[in-house]
């Protein structure tokens, strides 16, 4: 049982040493995930996208230019026989044959702030999808954190386990040697060979436990085989519990959430000022400039000609359209409103039911030094007792499984607290 000591004081020492704040090998792995990640892939081009529509609401402020070419065959025209020179001749108004061939320019001159609104919806709508951005990247992040320290701490628990394992093989030994000395029953050997056979299958369950927490982080980062030191995977133990009013008061302008919710309410806001202004006046700028047949007297020669004007344009009636539009953007907006108390509310919850997490944790913690203190003693007696042989095998399979019990409890609480650790940042908005 020396050996199990020795593995676990290891483990233990690495859990009780400072972290970092991010480890270089996590960091490596996030990296990975931030480059590798499709679902991010596919929010930048969502950016990229946004970003060129508000270019093309931008684009309302710019003139629009065309080429226009037409012909048109007219029969009958207009005809009229007049007297020339003292003889009749027969005038024609309009060719058969129509060509029309010019320039032409459309500007908006004024259109009471429409375009304005148009692009301010196409910029919130890009700052909603770069908030998203945002926290994809970040939960991201955190998922490969834990799964990081998923796999370290399933990598840590398989060496006691094997520890746990070569103990009870051992005594395997023994008590198949007392049994063929007549010193022991075929039941004592019987039910060390269940001991072994439990712990076997707890290996197996951490194994396959292990290997799920692989392909987790394989679909993360994108690398087919990640390594992830247990040596170098430390759990930081000094988590102390916070204020909370103070954390939710930071927590609620960095929330990369109640971010996301503050951002649709400018959105909102926005839409209900752009319907607003839809059903405004468009005052308009419109000229051409090319070449047509039909003038008088030639009416087949082609001559330059210039066009130009101003439009003005009056909404009158459109079935209450714009009003209802301005309705429905009214309600998002209170909605938007009530997503962010929303997401307040939860916030709090989330810090609450957080706190009280760490200081139970911490607490067991505490509580674990007495029981490991006293398991170890236990075996260690039960030791000494079995190479006399005046111990029974369920004293001596009660006081290994004590030892066991207590240790692995304790390397679970560290790392429910580093998880802990974990998600306090993610709450209040540290990326890592």
């Amino acid at each position: 049982m020396k050996r199990i000591h020795i593995v676990i004081s290891a483990v233990l020492l690495s859990l009780s040493a400072q972290a970092q704040s991010v480890p270089d090998e996590l960091r490596a792995l996030i990296n990975q995930a931030n480059t590798n990640f499709p679902r991010l892939k596919e929010q930048e081009q969502q950016v990229r996208v946004g970003e060129v529509h508000v270019d093309i609401a931008r684009s309302a402020y710019q003139p629009n230019i065309t080429g226009n070419g037409s012909y048109q065959y007219l029969t009958p025209v207009a005809k009229a026989t007049l007297p020339v020179n003292g003889r009749d001749a027969t005038i024609q108004f309009q060719p058969n044959h129509n060509f029309n061939a010019n320039v032409g320019i459309g500007q908006t001159l004024y259109d009471f702030g429409r375009t304005d609104a148009s692009i301010r919806q196409a910029a919130d709508n890009v700052q909603i999808l770069k908030r998203n951005l945002e926290l994809t990247r970040q939960n991201l992040g955190y998922q490969v954190a834990a799964a990081y320290y998923g796999v370290g701490f399933l990598q840590k628990s398989l060496v006691v386990q094997d520890s746990v394992i070569s103990v009870a093989e051992r005594n395997i030994r023994i008590f198949a040697n007392r049994l063929q000395n007549g010193e022991a029953l075929q039941y004592d050997l019987l039910t060390q060979q269940v001991r072994l056979k439990a712990a076997q299958n707890r290996k197996i369950d951490l194994q396959n436990n292990l290997e799920r927490q692989r392909a987790l982080l394989t679909y993360l980062t994108g690398n087919s085989n990640p390594v992830v030191n247990p040596v170098a995977v430390q759990f930081d133990a000094q988590v102390q519990p916070f204020t909370l009013e103070g954390s939710l008061q930071t927590a609620q302008s960095t929330n990369k959430e109640v971010q996301l919710a503050q951002d649709r309410v400018r959105a909102a806001e926005t839409d209900v000022m752009a319907y607003s202004r839809s059903g405004r006046p468009n005052l308009s700028f419109s000229g051409s400039a090319g070449y047509r047949n039909g003038y008088l007297p030639e009416i087949g020669t082609m001559k330059f000609n210039v066009a130009a004007g101003v439009n003005l344009t009056v909404p009158i009636y459109s079935g209450k359209r714009y009003s209802l539009q301005n309705q429905a953007a009214r309600l998002n907006l209170d909605a938007s409103r009530h997503a962010v108390e929303n997401a307040n509310a939860q916030l709090r919850q989330n810090l609450e039911q957080l706190s009280a997490d760490i200081r139970s944790n911490q607490q067991r913690l505490q509580n674990l030094e007495t029981q490991v203190l006293q398991a170890r003693k236990a075996l260690e007696i039960a030791q000494v007792r079995l190479q006399s042989g005046v111990i029974t095998p369920v004293e001596l399979q009660s006081a290994e499984t004590g030892v066991e019990e207590a240790e692995l409890a304790r390397l679970n609480y560290q790392y429910q607290l580093i998880l802990n650790q974990l998600e306090y940042k993610r709450l209040v908005g540290e990326n890592l």
